[in-house]
């Protein structure tokens, strides 16, 4: 009887995690999402581009450590490749500048949807 109880405290235990680093992906996605498009505004109406940068760039920061406790994923660093050249390609007012911004949602998306738990990815 113990053992049946410790195997589904376990479990209970495993099945929390795994929502809670979903959620935690979910709403980190969400938050970084508006930080690309504030800077992507920002960038297109001629505000303050350089702040919304930082900004995003200091999340992110943040944002990879507590990802780097559920995944290993190759799309982090691509993330972290785009969102460390983005102010390079600010200054040099290249056209890459939105592209980048582009991948960047674009592979939080992906990340997402490589960590939600399907059966797919169980079998």
């Amino acid at each position: 009887m113990k053992r049946l109880v410790i195997s589904i405290c376990i479990l209970v235990f495993i099945a929390a995690l795994s929502v809670g680093s979903v959620v935690m992906i979910k709403l980190g996605n969400e938050q970084l999402g508006e930080l690309v498009e504030s800077t992507e505004q920002a960038y297109l109406s001629g505000g303050d581009t350089k702040k919304a940068l930082d900004e995003l760039e200091s999340f992110w920061d943040k944002y990879y450590l507590a990802l780097s406790y559920f995944s290993a994923e190759p799309t982090m660093a691509d993330m972290t490749r785009a969102v460390k050249k983005l102010p390079d390609l600010y200054k040099a007012g290249s056209d890459d500048f939105l592209a980048e911004l582009n991948s960047i949602k674009h592979w939080s998306k992906l990340l997402y949807d490589t960590q939600f738990p399907d059966l797919s990815s169980i079998f």
